[in-house]
């Protein structure tokens, strides 16, 4: 069984465009699965983070792990909790360069164990089966077919998210480049080498990149075999007349189309993600333009080559028409990797006030974290040691920008009084479609993980992080000594009534025991309500989906 995904770029691997946290020169992936079938430690007391802590083995967490694992383990709850009953399906893990690996287990009812699986292994060339690095690679990813270069995917998307049963269903690993690589959810097995997006009807140019972070629409559509579900994504095309940038949308059979296209006359545009709700797109165009020249890329590697302009650009599209309702300049300057939410506002519901619809980013206000020395998860600056990560970011700060509609005016709104830096925010709502989605208004509450932790000043205190973005505060939180933890994913309870009643899946490094494990913890307070051991260790992971059976 070969545990390895594989994805491509057109702008190499060695370039880092494929996410904004691996370091140049890497290719290779992981991905964790965790499958189960009825999934709570009771509740502990939650521990503020201190200097006495002493974070040890962090280098471990992000480590190379070249070496495969095919044997599959029980992998039991070893603090003698529970999952609740409702969370069953498949996590899937991905990303962040280094190594390839994945992670898959069943839980059977009234068993405390796992049979489980974890796969490591390096990205392989699709003609000759071996690990893609090198200059080499790079001058072949500028020149040749995306289809010859695998760059590392960093997140998983499900295409299809009505299908539930995963004898038929396929999961996609994604990277900021048209190709993906398609993966058998029932096995594992990677299905193909790395493909080229098909052609959406009404591109004009060569689509050289896509976010890896694609949203489901909140309308429903038919699809062959009942309900379908639409895919809206931001592609970035160069054409004869000059780069532009494209709303696309993906039906769950594989249809992309046009939906709007926006001209970019001062350069070419990075976009590492966007904002969705029910009736339209917003697309922010950072202050920062690609640079092509192949002398900065080799040294600096894309996103720190990548040149300045004076002008914030947010561009607003409605879903149903492809009309551009507002583009505008702005003076501020916003920084981003993640949007979090999007809320359409109505200004006046008794009159004729029009909307304002609202995308709320995990933002910055300088660009240091996207091209400066010292981004937030530099791995190559991470591996130094302590003193080299003290001097990383802290990360993002909340920041609205609420377009109206009716005058045409942009407010950008900055939450400083949070001061706890974090990134890879998730909510509720995340990817919910349908009739899952909220659009009037903002998800109260937000989840992300960060490095300095509650106020510490050593990056190794990692935490994960609840924002209540009503009270501006971070009401509840999990810090340990020594445990370094992944993007939570949010399994809501579908009988709760609050927003906050479900779970959240956190993979987690335990430095002291060098081992990773599944945290389950309890959305509403923080506390963990089950510890999944592995026995062994897993390295580093950006993204994911948790796929419902």
């Amino acid at each position: 069984m070969r545990g390895l995904l594989q994805s491509s770029i057109v702008l190499a691997a060695s370039c880092s465009v494929a996410t904004a946290f691996a370091p140049p020169h890497q290719s290779r992936r992981r991905v964790f699965v965790l499958r189960q079938h009825t999934w709570t430690q009771a509740p502990g007391e939650q521990e503020q983070a201190q200097e006495t802590t002493t974070n040890v083995n962090f280098e471990e967490w992000i480590a190379d792990a070249p070496e495969e694992i095919t044997n599959w383990k029980p992998c039991p709850i070893t603090d003698g909790g529970s999952i609740p009953s409702y969370v069953q399906g498949t996590l899937v893990r991905n990303g962040c360069g280094i190594q390839g690996a994945w992670y898959k287990a069943f839980l059977e009812r009234g068993k405390q164990s796992f049979p489980a699986g974890i796969g490591t292994g390096p990205v392989l060339d699709s003609t000759n089966q071996q690990p893609k690095l090198g200059l080499v690679r790079t001058i072949q990813a500028l020149i040749n077919s995306a289809t010859i270069f695998d760059n590392t995917p960093v997140n998983i998307w499900d295409y299809q998210p009505h299908v539930k049963e995963s004898k038929r269903k396929t999961i996609a690993a994604l990277t900021d480049a048209p190709p993906r690589t398609k993966i058998d959810l029932n096995t594992m097995d990677t299905m193909c080498s790395s493909t080229m997006n098909p052609l959406a009807s009404g591109a004009k140019g060569y689509e050289l990149l896509e976010t890896a972070h694609p949203m489901y629409s909140q309308a429903k559509m038919a699809a062959v075999d009942g309900e379908g579900v639409d895919t809206y994504n931001v592609a970035v095309e160069l054409g004869l007349q000059g780069p532009s940038i494209n709303l696309v949308r993906e039906t769950s059979q594989g249809d992309r189309s046009v939906i709007a296209s926006i001209s970019s006359t001062d350069g070419i545009p990075y976009t590492h993600s966007f904002g969705l709700s029910s009736n339209y797109a917003v697309i922010v165009l950072q202050p920062l333009r690609l640079d092509p020249s192949p002398d900065r890329l080799m040294e600096l590697g894309c996103l720190r080559a990548m040149s300045h302009v004076d002008q914030t650009r947010i561009v607003v599209v409605e879903l149903t028409s492809g009309d551009v309702v507002l583009d505008k300049l702005i003076d501020e300057k916003v920084y981003f990797y993640h949007s979090i939410s999007q809320a359409e506002i109505v200004n006046n519901p008794e009159g004729e006030g029009g909307v304002t619809v609202s995308l709320r980013l995990c933002a910055y206000k300088t660009p240091d974290q996207i091209t400066g020395e010292h981004q937030f998860m530099r791995l190559e600056q991470a591996k130094k040691g302590r003193a080299w990560r003290n001097k990383l970011n802290r990360g993002g700060k909340f920041c609205d920008i609420n377009c109206n509609l009716l005058d045409q005016s942009i407010e950008v709104d900055w939450k400083d009084e949070i001061e706890q830096g974090y990134e890879l925010p998730v909510t509720r709502y995340s990817r919910a479609f349908g009739s899952d989605c909220i659009s009037g208004k903002h998800p109260r509450y937000v989840y992300a993980f960060g490095a300095f932790a509650l106020g510490s000043n050593d990056y190794d205190n990692w935490g994960i992080f609840k924002f209540d973005l009503e009270e501006n505060k971070v009401s509840s939180s999990y810090q340990q000594d020594s445990v370094y933890l992944s993007e939570p994913i949010f399994v809501p309870n579908p009988e709760g009534e609050l927003e906050d009643d479900g779970v959240l899946l956190s993979q987690a490094y335990f430095g002291k025991d060098s081992e990773t494990k599944l945290l389950v913890f309890n959305a509403r307070n923080m506390e963990v309500m089950a510890t999944v051991s592995t026995g062994m260790r897993a390295p580093l992971d950006f993204h994911g989906a948790w796929i419902p059976n």
